[in-house]
């Protein structure tokens, strides 16, 4: 579940769309295209109703004429699997994000490790993440390696990216074939452009995942300065979900740019129940 789940703050905010245009380092987690440029930390944390939480990481900085980025992800949640479930709920474990927020009878955690690799080839910025992904529910443990590729290019105004995620087998646990979710992205963003007092950007993305689903998001951020080195952002975001998942369309956040410093809110609705919440905070 954790490979389905929004790894970023920003693009949470922005229907789970991650805006191309910007120099920040949870591409790790969405786009490898955009690697060469990716710079500075984050930190975040994403709380659901119940026991279940999600935190993040990630760090990049300039390497042999490229860029090399960390990320780290670590979900934990209680899982019911007293009993066989079918269909996509393998082993009773989630297959929603919604549902983290019952608290099951087994403690579980999901684990994935990220680190790629990025340069500019022919005016084609491109990158490469290789990623463990692990997976561990009561004493049953599992464990298995995947790829993420992606290019970017930025032809005036507007970056165009296109990435294909979670390559690799599917992983085996407790007897059973859990499949990574296996997805294409084609994603565009826009520059800021000055609106009067204001600079407003957009964003927007098609995901393929290979069970035939196809979720388009898009998003749109509008930042103000009252003075130079103090911006506050607020961002809107939609997003089609397939039918069987339960979390809203719409996902709203806002975040406060200050110098070399970045704080980071996100809000994630469902159909019903309580709300998810994330923070991150960011150093550039």
């Amino acid at each position: 579940l954790i490979l389905d789940l929004p790894a970023s703050t920003r693009a949470l905010a922005l229907g789970n769309t991650f805006a191309l245009g910007f120099q920040d380092s949870d591409a790790v987690f969405y786009q490898p295209g955009l690697l060469s440029r990716a710079q500075g930390h984050a930190a975040s944390l994403q709380r659901y109703a119940g026991s279940a939480t999600l935190t993040g990481f990630s760090a990049g900085r300039a390497w042999l004429s490229g860029g090399v980025v960390l990320g780290v992800q670590f979900l934990t949640y209680g899982a019911d699997i007293s009993e066989p479930v079918q269909g996509d709920d393998i082993l009773g474990l989630p297959a929603d994000a919604g549902s983290l927020r019952a608290d099951g009878e087994v403690s579980a955690s999901e684990l994935v490790v990220s680190a790629g690799y990025g340069r500019t080839l022919m005016g084609m910025r491109m990158g490469v993440v290789g990623k463990l992904v692990e997976q561990r529910t009561g004493s049953q443990s599992a464990s298995v390696g995947a790829w993420d590729f992606g290019l970017a290019t930025s032809p005036g105004p507007l970056t165009v990216g296109l990435a294909l995620q979670n390559v690799g087998p599917d992983m085996e646990l407790a007897g059973a074939e859990v499949p990574l979710p296996r997805k294409l992205t084609l994603g565009a963003s826009t520059d800021r452009a000055m609106v009067g007092p204001l600079d407003m950007s957009a964003t927007g993305g098609l995901s393929y995942r290979w069970n035939g689903d196809l979720v388009p998001s898009v998003g749109m951020e509008v930042a103000y300065w009252p003075v130079t080195g103090r911006t506050f952002v607020a961002r809107i975001g939609y997003r089609k979900l397939p039918q069987e998942q339960s979390a809203s369309p719409v996902t709203f956040g806002g975040a406060f740019l200050g110098d070399d410093i970045i704080l980071e809110y996100a809000y994630e609705g469902f159909d019903s129940g309580d709300p998810a919440h994330r923070f991150s905070i960011g150093w550039r």
